[in-house]
């Protein structure tokens, strides 16, 4: 059995927001096996860095506040934060983390669905391909809360495992995701604290990607006779 921790990065809600085009929802895929040694190893990184030791209210690993020395981090040592965030990373590498996301540009979205829901049809449907390729395997679903459109995710995840995702990019019959979605505080759990650094830096790489892939088309066009 593998958890699949959620979280998202870029939301506005269902507003268009031209400062944050992009909303993208990433997937910590952990083996169960895996998932105490991962815990511990985060421990021992946040004891290490910020001197804390137990999860406790008022400290979270949370990735904008963590690059950008905000909330608890305000004043910390710069070298500190971003070691840390690096020292996290390598964590979950060193224990055969898979990381998948899925994205939608608010700006083009035709839809009239909350942003949030159309990038998680997309995600199941890589998640149903990740899980069910070579050795078939299961996954739960965790993911961070999100009161807004929570029970709508809900609903939506039951019906793509009745009769498959039928508006997506590949419409695909949903059998490998069993139960339903879980939504925890991320301040409780360091596995959603760790998708939550790993959804905020794969945005800002889907984002200069876009912005190179954009550059070189304007370029393009400019230079043809």
């Amino acid at each position: 059995m593998h958890l699949i921790y959620l979280d998202e990065s870029g939301n506005t809600g269902a507003r268009k927001d031209p400062d944050q085009p992009i909303h993208l929802i990433a997937a910590l895929c952990v083996h169960e096996s895996r998932i105490r040694a991962i815990e511990m190893a985060v421990r021992e990184i946040v004891k290490a860095r910020f001197g804390v030791l137990v999860l406790t209210e008022g400290f979270e690993l949370h990735a904008a506040d963590l690059y950008g020395g905000n909330g608890f981090f305000k004043g910390g040592r710069p070298d500190q934060r971003i070691g840390c965030i690096h020292d996290i990373l390598d964590a979950l590498a060193t224990h055969d983390v898979a990381v998948l996301w899925a994205a939608v540009d608010k700006m083009k979205l035709h839809s009239s669905r909350h942003p949030h829901r159309m990038a998680f049809l997309f995600l199941v449907e890589r998640l149903e391909d990740w899980l069910s390729r070579a050795e078939p395997k299961l996954g739960l679903l965790v993911a961070d809360e999100n009161k807004e459109i929570e029970q709508k995710l809900i609903d939506d995840l039951e019906i793509f495992k009745l009769s498959g995702t039928n508006m997506g990019w590949r419409p695909t019959q949903i059998s490998s995701i069993v139960d339903s979605i879980h939504f925890v505080q991320s301040t409780n759990n360091r596995l959603i604290q760790c998708v939550d650094i790993v959804a905020y830096f794969s945005l800002k790489y889907y984002r200069q990607e876009q912005k190179l892939i954009q550059d070189f088309r304007a370029a393009s066009l400019t230079t043809v006779p």
